[in-house]
């Protein structure tokens, strides 16, 4: 798992949400609300749920737009859980959390790759 998560807050602008998206070269944000996770943003929930419905991203907070239901893991699973999990469910990402559902990591499908694991 990669263990520095960038993640951002539910409060802030999809503007924000995407300028670090673009500025860190990544896909997906872990949406946190006092410090746990609430939810995910992805560029395809930015392009489907803002982009294309209008919404001016200035001022479209990140809570209004992200996956409210996000399947996670503990930081204990196994790869074969991990994969298993992700390949049943059409996942590309999957957030670590520990039990008070503090993002502690993030598992991706190219993560995965690196060992050769296929999804």
């Amino acid at each position: 798992m990669t263990e520095k998560v960038i993640t951002v807050e539910s409060s802030r602008t999809v503007r924000e949400a995407v300028d670090k998206m673009v500025e860190k070269d990544i896909e997906c944000l872990p949406v946190i609300r006092d410090g746990l996770l609430c939810g995910l943003i992805t560029f395809r929930d930015i392009i489907i749920k803002a982009i294309y419905m209008k919404k001016n991203i200035n001022e479209t907070k990140v809570e209004e737009i992200m996956t409210r239901s996000v399947t996670t893991c503990s930081s204990d699973a196994t790869v074969l859980k991990i994969v298993k999990l992700m390949k049943d469910k059409h996942l590309r990402r999957l957030p670590v959390v520990e039990t008070n559902n503090k993002v502690v990591g993030i598992v991706t499908d190219f993560d995965l790759a690196i060992f050769g694991w296929k999804m």
